[in-house]
């Protein structure tokens, strides 16, 4: 049992690690002095797929632990900006520090999780192409903010376009009206 115990306490110090991890997108493209950590970032993402999930009638279990896994490798490799490193190399990079993450757990909650982090990963399911969405959806939330706060809007316009890509495209959906919805609420 103390083993246990000891790598409990190590998993739960890496996930407060995500409390420090900054997003590099907004500092480096947008020059955010104080932007959000991955924590925050995680938090309003939980809330979001909470209710979506919950409103459209979707496996609101899984959509959480998808959610709440989905960026938990940075707490060992940081936030890397997509543009700065090759998608292979960045999926490799993710996929060892969640597994050295996930190795502090017992192995029924190892396995479950890892599995739950390779749907996500793995973007192939509807659930997951779902969190992905969300993900983008929760980016452009805090693009708004940002925008509200009074930085570029010019340099935001990157990640809200990267967001209208991801999320409207073909659907029309409740993530494509709320984000619709952000975008009328907000338009000067």
């Amino acid at each position: 049992m103390k083993k246990q115990i000891k790598q409990l306490v190590s998993f739960f110090s890496l996930v407060l690690c995500l409390k420090k991890v900054r997003r590099s997108g907004w500092i480096f493209k947008v020059g955010v002095t104080s932007p959000e950590s991955v924590a925050d970032h995680s938090f309003c993402m939980c809330m979001m797929t909470m209710v979506i999930s919950d409103l459209v009638g979707l496996d609101t279990e899984r959509a959480m632990k998808m959610t709440i896994l989905h960026d938990l490798g940075e707490s060992i490799i940081g936030d890397m900006m997509p543009d700065k490193i090759l998608p292979g190399r960045k999926k490799i990079l993710e996929k060892k520090a969640i597994l050295s993450i996930l190795q502090k757990l017992p192995h029924p909650l190892r396995a479950e999780y890892e599995t739950i982090w390779n749907e996500y990963s793995d973007h192939l399911t509807d659930l997951s192409q779902f969190v992905h969405r969300l993900d983008k959806l929760e980016m452009a939330f805090q693009a708004k903010d940002y925008v509200l706060s009074g930085y570029s809007r010019g340099k935001l316009r990157e990640f809200i376009d990267s967001a209208h890509r991801t999320i409207v495209g073909d659907k029309n959906d409740l993530i494509s009206e709320i984000l619709q919805g952000l975008n009328a609420a907000t338009a000067n």
